[in-house]
């Protein structure tokens, strides 16, 4: 038996270890909130509510995506790479908020 396959009982195998490593790996970058401290201080409270809200999205998409690996594996990597999108974007808006 492989670590996807469910059993005929109906229980799901445990995710296994590399996708542990996936999954922690993808959350690193959101989880090192200094890099968004600029955009706390930001004068519009769009950019703010977002700043605070991205640590909490970033917990429960890795959440998410270690439920899911079992059962819905492609749907766990749909949320790993909307996770990876969103640092792009983050980053990106970080960046625009320093440099005006």
């Amino acid at each position: 038996m492989t670590d996807t396959e469910t059993v005929n009982t109906g229980r799901v195998a445990r995710v296994p270890w590399w996708m542990w490593i996936v999954i922690i790996l993808c959350m690193l970058p959101g989880l090192a909130f200094p890099w968004v401290a600029p955009l706390i201080s930001d004068n519009n409270p769009v950019v703010r509510g977002l700043a605070w809200f991205y640590p909490a999205y970033v917990l429960c998409s890795g959440l998410l995506a270690w439920q899911c690996y079992g059962r819905r594996t492609v749907m766990s990597w749909i949320i790993l790479v909307l996770l990876l999108v969103s640092h792009l974007c983050f980053y990106y808006l970080a960046a625009l908020s320093l440099y005006r």
